[in-house]
């Protein structure tokens, strides 16, 4: 059994790898995210969607380059993809 989730980064720790949407998998180039996004992220580091899945947005944006539109683009991208409930729970 997995432990209970404490924050957004515990929760995707817990979820079983079969139980974790594909999605959050993928690489995010894969993704049809903007060119600044993709590239963004890319210089960042971050290579799946559960990479930033795993940070709350206030980290997010303190990062170099992170700005407020490509937080508000993230976020849209989870919800629509069902998956909002994983940004800062």
């Amino acid at each position: 059994m997995y432990p209970p989730c404490r924050d957004s980064g515990d929760k995707l720790q817990a979820m079983h790898p079969f139980n974790t949407p594909a999605i959050l998998r993928q690489p995010i180039d894969t993704l049809g995210m903007s060119r600044e996004f993709t590239v963004t992220m890319e210089i960042l580091g971050f290579v799946t969607l559960g990479d930033l899945a795993s940070r709350r947005s206030r980290d997010l944006l303190a990062l170099p380059g992170f700005t407020r539109e490509l937080l508000y683009e993230y976020v849209d991208f989870m919800e629509v993809n069902g998956m909002g409930k994983l940004i800062d729970p």
